[in-house]
């Protein structure tokens, strides 16, 4: 019933009397229609009163809709059922009790629906839903999809801002891709996309209806939505394709700028947040209104699906933070807690847990089994702006004390980032958890490093023209080429000093080493020829004992054998006249007796003679026996004790050497330390430039490739055929 009295009083306005369009052919709300609900409808649906939820006392209000939705779908007359009712196309006919209207003024209707029902001469034409849509998944893909994540194409995106303004604006919305390195800044009338490895500039893809408020990419990484308006006049949410930037679909009958927007992980709904206080969710295939949730007491700021696609977060300025079912719209959860304003919400992967963070100053984590909060601590004084829970567990939060912190869940700081020059906004974390990304409300937008917050780049959000991009980007590779020689310069002079410091280093420690070595050579040497020298000297003396023993005995067999050999002649003559003497007189037996008696004394002699020689010889070679070894012991005394007198010698000349020469070796080994330890810092040096050159080039390159102009073919020429 509250239908059927809408639309009632719709064709009641509508069947009014005839009158002259201000301009048949561009028929416009303010001149051609508005005077016949003025007549016919603000009675029962003015700001008095509205049967069926529904406003028409102005455009903005009419085009809120209604308890049943909107009714108006610019572009559209079939999905717009303040003409396909009052036409009687569909049910229930209106009126209910009487005629169509005029066919006159059926036909205006229709036209200012067509033409994208125009406020007045001077607005433009509002986009409708792009018929047909259907990016609706079958399932779910929980984590990252298979194949590479979807990337903008060179040359498909504009590479040319829509807006130079004087100065950046406040980033109010800043997205990360899930999967891919992309960012996504929200600028004038424009997202600017980077490349979050290279922190190259991608392209912008433009947003003509006014301030952008929110961009989430979609679950699957293929989408980004946007969603913005103007202020108190109208709110839209724009789909568009990640690889070229075109746009998908459009909805929104919001009658003020959308604050918060996302998409369902089925690519089926997007919901939307405004301060309408009311959460509206469209259908992503026809633009229609599914749900109208009325819970919220004021501005709706912050919505977000949950990654499994079952459960909807939406926040409010008053602190209210609501867990909604995704595809019925029913209350799930009220989560109180907070006392300010609701500035952002963000599901962990899991889908099991909800961050929720305000001006309160605290970040709030929810568990979605019994909507209990399981942590709650103070991130920036004067007010949370922004969380997001990273892929690997973490949250990355900014806020009005101007910094960014990354967080554990127990709500223990990780890492603080460097302070912005004013209030920070918007934070984001890269799809490999690598880089912190956040905006500020001067427009200054930086990434670091996660682990160890380095700041590697500062994202330009008002990017110059192509054109003057390209001489920038000349220029900075011209400087970073430049800067390459230097950097060599120095690298090659340190690794020469860190070469030569090293090589006298390694001079000092041979050098000590070698007069160590020799100084307990020769200290060995004092200490084993003393040993040899005490060991040989009794040995030598007992040679020397021996050896006088042996001579007198010596002596006394050679002269016995001396003796002999001087009187055996003489005994010899003395037997041979005896002999001639008694063979003369065989008879004289006394004479006979004498000659047998003197040979056999001649006899003995020569017997003892040979015995005496042979005592002279035995004696001899005992003799020259002892007198070698006492000349054997007495050259191994004296080399000994000439030994201990030459490494004594050593020893005195090296014992001055030893401590200065080791001295020496610290200090060599300090500057060739020092030496050593500055090639890595000229290392970095020439590696930084040689990178910068390549960053340069390739962002020079990408530019020039993107800007080139395309090459027309040229048609072939036909041969001219030959005269006959």
């Amino acid at each position: 019933m509250r239908q059927m009295a809408f639309f009632c009083s719709v064709a009641l306005l509508l069947g009014g009397g005839s009158r002259l369009l201000a301009d048949a052919k561009n028929p416009t709300y303010d001149d051609d229609i508005m005077p016949i609900m003025k007549q016919s409808c603000v009675n029962c649906h003015g700001n008095d009163k509205q049967k069926g939820g529904l406003n028409l006392a102005t455009y903005a209000t009419m085009n809120v809709g209604g308890s049943s939705g909107a009714v108006v779908v610019p572009g559209n007359p079939a999905k717009s059922r303040i003409y396909s009712l009052s036409a009687h196309l569909d049910e229930p006919k209106m009126p209910p009790s009487g005629n169509k209207i005029a066919d006159a003024q059926l036909a205006t209707l229709k036209l200012w629906v067509e033409q994208g029902a125009r406020q007045n001469a001077g607005s433009k034409t509002v986009t409708p839903p792009m018929p047909g849509t259907d990016i609706g998944l079958k399932s779910i893909v929980k984590g990252r999809p298979s194949g590479p994540p979807p990337m903008p194409v060179i040359g498909k995106l504009k590479l040319d801002p829509v807006v130079v303004a004087r100065r950046p604006g406040a980033v109010l919305a800043l997205a990360t891709s899930p999967w891919a390195p992309l960012v996504a800044v929200g600028g004038q009338k424009q997202v600017i996309l980077y490349n979050t490895d290279t922190n190259q500039l991608v392209g912008f893809i433009p947003f003509e209806h006014g301030q952008i408020n929110s961009i989430k990419f979609s679950r699957n990484a293929k989408f980004i939505l946007v969603a913005g308006g103007k202020g108190g006049q109208s709110g839209k949410a724009v789909l568009y394709k990640v690889e070229d930037g075109s746009k998908v679909l459009e909805v929104g009958i919001e009658s003020d700028a959308i604050l918060s927007a996302d998409i369902s992980a089925d690519q089926t709904q997007i919901a939307v947040g405004s301060p309408s206080k009311l959460v509206r969710i469209y259908s992503t295939t026809d633009g229609k209104v599914l749900h109208e949730i009325k819970k919220h007491t004021d501005w709706v700021c912050a919505v977000e699906y949950s990654p499994d696609g079952v459960l909807l977060a939406t926040g409010d300025r008053n602190g209210g933070v609501f867990v909604w079912e995704a595809h019925t719209g029913r209350e799930y959860f009220s989560l109180r807690g907070h006392t300010g304003m609701i500035t952002d919400v963000s599901w962990r992967d899991d889908s099991n847990v909800l961050a929720t963070c305000s001006e309160d100053a605290t970040v709030k984590l929810w568990e979605m089994e019994n909507g209990g909060n399981t942590r709650n601590w103070t991130a920036h004084g004067g007010g949370t702006a922004s969380v997001k829970f990273t892929h690997d567990g973490k949250l990355a939060t900014t806020g009005r004390d101007k910094t960014t912190k990354l967080w554990d869940q127990a709500g223990a700081a990780q890492k603080s980032f460097e302070a912005f020059p004013d209030l920070g906004q918007k934070v984001a974390v890269t799809h490999d958890n690598a880089r912190v990304i956040a905006g500020d409300w001067s427009g200054v937008v930086r990434s670091w490093v996660a682990a160890d917050a380095k700041l590697v780049a500062t994202l330009d959000a008002n990017p110059l023209p192509a054109a003057q991009r390209l001489k920038v980007a000349e220029a900075a590779f011209a400087a970073a080429q430049a800067k390459v020689a230097p950097a060599q310069a120095a690298f090659d002079a340190a690794v020469l000093k860190a070469k030569q410091a090293t090589d006298a280093y390694n001079a000092a420690v041979a050098k000590s080493n070698k007069i160590v070595a020799d100084l307990a050579a020769a200290n060995k040497g004092v200490t084993d020829n003393t040993a040899a020298m005490n060991a040989t000297k009794p040995l030598m003396d007992a040679a020397k004992v021996e050896a006088d023993k042996a001579a007198p005995l010596a002596t006394a067999a050679a002269n016995k054998a001396a003796a002999l050999d001087v009187l055996i002649p003489v005994e010899t003559v003395a037997a041979k006249m005896l002999a001639e003497a008694a063979a003369k007189a065989p008879t004289n037996a006394e004479l006979a007796a004498r000659s047998k008696a003197k040979a056999d004394a001649l006899a003995a002699l020569n017997a003892e003679l040979v015995v005496a020689k042979k005592a002279m010889t035995d004696t001899a070679a005992v003799l020259a026996a002892a007198n070698a070894k006492y000349a054997a012991q007495s050259k191994a005394f004296t080399d000994a004790v000439a030994n201990v007198a030459a490494n004594q010698k050593t020893v005195a000349a090296l014992t001055p050497m030893a401590k200065p020469a080791a001295d020496a070796v610290a200090p060599a080994k300090a500057a060739a330390d020092a030496a050593n330890a500055a090639v890595a810092p000229t290392k970095a040096g020439i590696d930084a430039a040689t990178a910068e050159v390549v960053s340069t080039k390739a962002a020079l390159d990408q530019l020039k490739a993107a800007t080139a102009p395309v090459p027309v073919p040229t048609p072939p020429v036909s041969p001219v055929p030959p005269k006959k």
